[in-house]
């Protein structure tokens, strides 16, 4: 898809290759950061539970918010630069992260609720884990794409996860762990 770019768009592209962020779609990878580093936690606690005390920190980042708390170089430009992303991006790039958040926080309280840092893991539930880790991954390489331009919106459908299959009820998850 060709994309039209706005007169003020336009005059901030030069500047973005220079710092890190996608002049295409105005999006930088060093958001990602974020979720990698719950899913990296993730990963290690049903081996460590006690790791997720760590994780129970972990809170939903808007992506502007995650600049201005970084010490990304150009944090200003990156904020300014997703302020003015294409729609085009931007729409789908917004809904795969609310779909991430959603997720990790609906596996944190999971892990919560039941209390598994002293109950421990049964091998169900280090499975469940593994799906919701699984998951993010899926996720966090569709950001990915967006960022870099490498989707076409036909194919968002295609991206969508289906919540039946990725993200459990709580009584699911008690299930497990009891």
């Amino acid at each position: 898809m060709q994309i039209q770019y706005t007169k003020e768009q336009t005059a901030i592209q030069p500047q973005l290759a220079g710092a890190n962020i996608n002049p295409e779609t105005f999006l930088a990878t060093d958001y990602l950061n974020h979720f990698n580093e719950i899913v990296m936690l993730l990963e290690m606690v049903p081996d460590m539970p006690e790791l997720a005390e760590d994780a129970f920190d972990w809170q939903p980042k808007s992506y502007p918010q995650h600049f201005l708390d970084s010490g990304f170089q150009a944090k200003e430009l990156a904020v300014q630069a997703y302020e003015l992303a294409p729609a085009y991006f931007r729409i789908p790039f917004e809904q795969i992260v609310g779909e991430m958040d959603t997720l990790i926080i609906s596996t944190l309280n999971g892990l919560q609720a039941t209390n598994v840092v002293e109950r421990g893991f049964t091998p169900e539930a280090q499975q469940l884990i593994r799906m919701r880790i699984e998951a993010v991954q899926g996720l966090l390489m569709k950001l990915n794409q967006i960022i870099h331009g490498k989707w076409e919106s036909d194919d968002f459908e295609a991206f969508d996860v289906n919540e039946d299959e990725s993200a459990q009820t709580q009584a699911d998850i008690d299930k497990l762990f009891d």
